[in-house]
C-alpha cells in the first residue's frame, strides 16, 4: 500500500450505460428529471424512477442478467491483470464506495420507505460501486445487507477486468477505498498488492472523511432548502388541481411533492427540517388519498387506503390520515373497517378531542342521521352499540374525550 496521495474526489454521476444496454439506459435517463441538489441524473434518481416504474425495471433486469457478479460464468481467477500495466493512464484514479440504497420487498422490488413497515419481507439493500475520474461507473453490485469481503473483491476484479459496457478492461493509477471497507482490508490487500506498478491504493484518510462530510453537509443543507421549496410548490399545484376536481393531475403533483420530501429525509436534515418534512409527508399522502377518491376515471379506493396508512405512519396524530382511510373503506362497502380506523384514531390522546373524527364515527354508527333526540331510540342504540355488538363494544372501549362528552350530553336531555 502506498503513502498518502492527494486526490480530487469528483461527484459521481450515472455512467453512459450504467451496466444496461446503452439504448435502454438513454431511454430511461431521458425521462428522469435532474437531481434537485446536483442538477444531474444521479444513481439514486435512477433507482427511484425504477421503483416507480416496475415495468421498465423488468426490461432492465433482463438486459443485465449476463452482468451479475454471482454468475457462475464469471471466473477471473486466471485473468492476467499484469497485462494491463502498460495501459495505465498517469494520475487516473478510481473510488470504491458503499451506499445504502433503501428497502426492497421479498421479491427484490424497491419499496417506498414509508411503506416498508407494512411490507412483508422488507429488508435494507446496499450498493457497492466503483467509479472513475471520468465519472463512469465501472461496476455496481446491489447486496441484501452488508456485503461480504468476497463480494467486494469480486466488484474490484470485475471493475478492472470485466467492467460495465461500454467500458474496457483497465487499471487505474490510483484506487481510493472508502473507510466503510476497512473491515475487509485483510481480504482485499493480497489482491490489491499483487497488481502491477504504477497502480497503488489506500483507504481514505480521516481528514478526507471529515472533508467529505463537511462538503456533503453543505450540499445537503442547500439540497434540503431546494427540496422543501419544490415540495411546497408541488403541493400547491396539487391543491389547485384538487379544487378543479382534476384527480389525475392532483395525484401527479402530490406524488412529486412526496418524492421531494423523501429526498429531504435522505439528505440527513436538521431536527426542525426533518420534523417539517415528516408532517408534510403526512399531509401530501392524505391529500393524494383524497385525490384518488375524486369521482371519475382516476378513482382508486385501494390506493387511497394505502396513502392514508402512509400518512398515518408519518404523522400518527394527523386526523385526515384516518378520515381518508375511512372514506375509502366506505367507498368499498366496508363500513366496519371504516369504524375501526376512526376508533383507532380516537384512542390516541392527541386526537380524542377531534370534532371531525367524532362526527365521522357518529355518522358511521347512525348511517349519517346523527344522535337521535328520541329517548327510546337513543337508549336502544346505546344498548346495541355497547352490548349487543361485541365487535363494536371492543372497538369503542376506552374512547374518552369528545366522544364521551357527546354521549353524556345526549343523556342529560332526559335527566331531571
Amino acid at each position: 500500500m502506498s503513502g498518502k496521495t492527494n486526490v480530487q474526489r469528483t461527484k459521481k454521476t450515472a455512467s453512459k450505460s450504467g451496466g444496461m444496454k446503452p439504448e435502454i439506459m438513454k431511454a430511461i435517463i431521458d425521462k428522469i428529471p435532474p437531481n434537485t441538489v446536483t442538477g444531474k441524473v444521479e444513481l439514486n434518481d435512477i433507482m427511484k424512477y425504477m421503483a416507480q416504474n416496475p415495468e421498465e425495471m423488468d426490461t432492465v433486469m433482463k438486459s443485465m442478467e449476463d452482468l451479475r457478479l454471482d454468475d457462475k460464468d464469471i471466473d477471473l481467477s486466471q485473468y492476467d491483470f499484469a497485462s494491463l500495466a502498460p495501459k495505465v493512464r498517469h494520475e487516473s484514479f478510481w473510488v470504491l464506495q458503499l451506499e445504502h440504497m433503501g428497502m426492497v420487498d421479498a421479491s427484490g422490488r424497491p419499496v417506498d420507505p414509508s411503506k416498508a413497515h407494512a411490507t412483508a419481507g422488507a429488508r435494507p439493500t446496499f450498493m457497492v460501486y466503483c467509479y472513475d475520474d471520468r465519472r463512469s461507473f465501472r461496476m455496481t453490485q446491489e447486496c441484501n445487507g452488508i456485503p461480504t469481503s468476497a463480494t467486494v473483491l469480486q466488484v474490484l476484479r470485475c471493475a478492472i477486468a470485466k467492467p460495465l459496457p461500454p467500458l474496457m478492461p483497465e487499471l487505474p493509477w490510483f484506487l481510493l477505498l472508502s473507510t466503510k471497507f476497512k473491515d475487509h482490508i485483510d481480504e482485499l490487500a493480497p489482491f490489491l498488492d499483487s497488481l502491477p506498478a504504477p497502480f497503488h491504493w489506500r483507504l481514505e484518510t480521516p481528514e478526507e472523511v471529515e472533508s467529505l462530510k463537511e462538503g456533503i453537509w453543505k450540499l445537503n443543507e442547500n439540497g434540503v432548502r431546494k427540496a422543501l421549496v419544490s415540495a411546497d410548490k408541488l403541493k400547491a399545484a396539487g391543491n389547485a388541481a384538487f379544487t378543479r376536481k382534476d384527480g389525475p393531475e392532483a395525484v401527479k403533483a402530490y406524488s412529486g411533492a412526496v418524492d421531494a420530501l423523501i429526498d429531504v429525509l435522505s439528505m440527513t436534515p436538521d431536527v426542525e427540517d426533518e420534523k417539517k418534512a415528516r408532517k408534510q409527508l403526512a399531509v401530501c399522502y392524505a391529500n393524494r388519498a383524497a385525490a384518488y377518491l375524486i369521482s371519475g376515471a382516476g378513482v382508486d379506493a385501494k390506493r387511497a387506503i394505502e396513502d392514508g396508512k402512509a400518512a398515518e405512519h408519518w404523522d400518527p396524530a394527523y386526523a385526515k390520515a384516518y378520515i381518508r382511510q375511512a372514506t375509502a373503506h366506505q367507498l368499498l362497502g366496508d363500513t366496519e373497517l371504516a369504524k375501526d380506523v376512526v376508533a383507532r384514531a380516537l384512542h390516541l390522546p392527541e386526537l380524542e378531542n377531534d370534532n371531525g373524527l367524532v362526527d365521522r364515527l357518529i355518522d358511521l354508527y347512525t348511517n349519517g342521521e346523527g344522535l337521535s333526540n328520541n329517548e327510546e331510540i337513543f337508549k336502544n342504540w346505546i344498548l346495541d352499540v355497547k352490548i349487543n355488538d361485541r365487535r363494536g363494544s371492543e372497538r369503542l372501549r376506552g374512547i374518552n374525550g369528545e366522544w364521551r362528552r357527546r354521549l353524556d350530553a345526549q343523556f342529560k336531555r332526559w335527566k331531571l
